[in-house]
């Protein structure tokens, strides 16, 4: 026996869940051939975060400063620091404070903290960072993932080196030094630790190892000033770029086409399938990367498409998603839930049943009618249908649209 509804709200949540959310060189860096990176490029050939992309790039530009005070927030990802924010001066990050408008205004000093967020791209599993120190430098550089620290590494140079603690970088330009979750401690042997114009020769190129996955870096001088800097100082080589080397790349990209629009994975009991129909405003199909991915053991389903910075896609999609069966009840009831900003600050609630036929009417040829998302939504719930999966347990099968990426459950 099945039993199919459409545009008629059930009552009761159902343990089964869905998950949707959008979202982890050289030789010198820790990245390997293959590896997927994102790349912070701050030379005088541009300004920029990159991600390979499997081969096919996304970049992020990053606007000139204006008085020194850069914005940068983007999909790739996002810098902000305290006082007045970021402030960029020839190829260098730092901090915007009080009117100052020239060298300072590109530092981070004791009394203040920048963080680089990855946004767009898998988490990172390591990076290497261009540092310029002025001063005797005593930096801590805080990685996490979400609002979780994960570890705190720890950058000294010139009177703030004790000797017998922590791993020497190299002795000779260019300085580098590795630090891990066993030795966070590195000291960095420049040849210069003042003066704003000594080139390479006041730069660490320090590599971070943390014991896990992490998206956030926050650096934070307890004494001298600290510059986050992309190769500038060594002639725009990319080698020397801040790198961040990342997990799992995407799982492809989505058109609006046949052949290209539609993401399905199914491990286990868990079934999801993603179609990408055409924008809401009718404007050109752009590709979209994504990723999907299951976790048997929590029943969960997480899709995360993604926008290329100067090409945002309002896209539409519909959505097929099938769990473990159920024990069987009489009346059988169920309930999909869902939040709206994925981990930002809203929680889970019900997802409403649309109020009418999202394909009659729709915002553009190929897209839905998104009229029918009741207000303060952004799915709905088309149609569910469910069978016997046997004597004693049944299964549901969910339809439903959207026009975000939050999570469902």
């Amino acid at each position: 026996m099945n039993v199919v509804r459409a545009l008629a709200k059930p009552a009761v949540l159902v343990s089964a869940a869905v998950l949707l959310a959008l979202g982890s060189t050289a030789a010198l860096s820790a990245a390997g051939a293959d590896d997927e990176t994102l790349r912070l490029h701050l030379g005088s050939d541009g300004t920029r975060f990159v991600y390979s992309n499997g081969g096919d790039p996304i970049t992020q530009t990053i606007p000139a400063p204006r008085n020194c005070r850069v914005s940068i927030d983007g999909a790739l990802a996002t810098i902000t620091g305290t006082d007045q924010g970021p402030g960029l001066k020839d190829g260098s990050i730092g901090i915007k404070s009080g009117g100052s408008t020239g060298v300072p205004c590109a530092r981070v000093d004791n009394t203040e903290e920048l963080t680089v967020a990855l946004k767009g791209v898998p988490d990172a599993i390591s990076a290497s960072l261009d540092l310029e120190l002025k001063g005797e430098v005593l930096l801590d550089i805080v990685v996490s993932l979400g609002s979780t620290p994960v570890d705190t590494f720890q950058v000294r140079s010139g009177d703030e080196i004790v000797p017998g603690e922590g791993v020497n970088g190299s002795g000779t330009e260019p300085f580098t030094a590795t630090a891990t979750s066993a030795e966070p401690i590195v000291n960095c042997r420049n040849a210069s630790n003042s003066g704003p114009d000594a080139g390479p020769a006041d730069n660490c190129y320090v590599t971070i190892e943390p014991s896990s996955a992490f998206d956030t870096v926050l650096l934070r001088p307890a004494e001298g000033e600290v510059s986050l800097e992309g190769s500038a100082d060594f002639g725009n080589n990319p080698a020397f770029d801040t790198i961040f080397t990342l997990g799992s790349g995407f799982d492809g990209e989505l058109g609006c086409t046949e052949a290209d629009n539609t993401a399905t994975i199914e491990e286990g009991t868990v079934f999801g399938s993603f179609t990408r129909l055409e924008n809401s405003d009718g404007s050109d199909c752009v590709l979209k990367p994504y990723t999907l991915d299951v976790d048997i053991a929590a029943e969960t389903i997480s899709f995360v498409p993604v926008d290329n910075e100067g090409a945002p896609q309002p896209a539409t999609y519909q959505a097929t998603l099938k769990f473990a069966p159920q024990n069987s009840a009489n009346p059988f009831t169920s309930q999909l839930e869902y939040d709206q900003d994925g981990d930002g600050p809203l929680g889970f609630e019900d997802m409403p049943w649309c109020t009418g036929d999202p394909f009659t009417n729709p915002d553009a040829p190929g897209s839905i009618n998104t009229s029918v998302i009741p207000a303060g939504d952004t799915w709905c719930i088309v149609s569910e249908g469910t069978e016997i999966a046997s004597a004693t347990q049944t299964r549901t099968t969910w339809n439903a649209v959207g026009i975000g990426d939050p999570y469902f459950r």
